[in-house]
């Protein structure tokens, strides 16, 4: 996505923030009158906001327009945000600090995973990772599983899809204390105070809008494998349709993810030519 001009997106910004404040649906006529741009320029501008998680016109449905927390720090930072960061999980995040923090946390990740994994260190880094419970069953393949596990999720997330197998869900955790850690570090060398910090950290809970549940955060409490078959008999987890946590179906791919690569088919799921 090209990056947006400060000076052209600034002005359709603060229009969308007083139709909010004024209650009333953005006057598309008016607006655009008033910046001496066409109605499609400023349509197609509108849209690019959107999609850019800075704010929701409520054209559609007309409703008052709204700026997102994302749309006021873009306003003011003066534009100066990478159009990595802007267009990063635009959808469910909604603070620039966060998303980049998120993007960093991604790329440490899989930097000292695969450091470990050069220096033989792979198993010891996995079992790190893993819930507690579950890290005594981490070997070598198991790590390395993991680590393509490590690059998916970053894949996904940046085209904006879920997780495909517990496995990622699972280094999805370990990416949010990353980025925890990388937000509290911008607070040490006082590039964010403690409420934008705060603010952000707790956004990155938003993560998990897109996974549509936390169960995986579950695991974290167990305190030895069988807990994750026990719990495969709870009401919550068959009623919720929660997945299998047990170390052998870390990988079975989830119903909108391909079986391929690390990922395999669940052996309790039939497969498509067998429906």
């Amino acid at each position: 996505m090209a990056a947006m001009e400060f000076s052209e997106t600034a002005p359709v910004l603060h229009a969308i923030a007083m139709a909010e404040a004024s209650d009333e649906p953005l006057d598309v006529p008016g607006t655009a009158a008033d910046l001496e741009i066409s109605e499609s320029v400023l349509r197609e501008q509108v849209e690019q906001i959107e999609e850019l998680g800075l704010a929701l016109s409520g054209l559609d449905e007309g409703l008052h327009p709204i700026l997102l927390s994302a749309g006021r720090q873009y306003l003011a930072l003066a534009g100066e945000v990478d159009v990595a960061v802007l267009s990063f999980l635009p959808s469910v995040i909604d603070d620039l600090h966060a998303r980049r923090a998120l993007l960093h946390a991604g790329t440490v990740l899989v930097d000292e995973f695969r450091a470990a994994l050069l220096t033989r260190g792979g198993v010891d880094y996995a079992r790190e990772i893993v819930p507690p419970a579950f890290a005594p069953a981490v070997d070598e393949r198991l790590a390395l599983d993991l680590f393509a596990a490590a690059v998916a999720l970053i894949a996904r997330l940046s085209a904006g899809r879920p997780t495909g197998c517990v496995a990622e869900e699972i280094l999805a955790v370990a990416l949010l204390q990353e980025a925890h850690a990388w937000l509290e570090m911008d607070h040490d060398r006082h590039a964010l105070d403690r409420a934008t910090t705060d603010s952000a950290a707790a956004e990155l809970r938003g993560l998990f809008e897109l996974f549509q549940d936390d169960d995986v955060l579950d695991m974290f409490d167990m305190r030895e494998p069988s807990d994750a078959a026990a719990s495969r008999f709870t009401f919550r987890a068959q009623q919720m349709g929660i997945a299998d946590q047990t170390v052998e179906h870390w990988f079975d791919a989830f119903g909108w993810t391909a079986p391929t690569g690390y990922l395999r088919q669940d052996a309790e799921r039939p497969a498509a030519d067998e429906r």
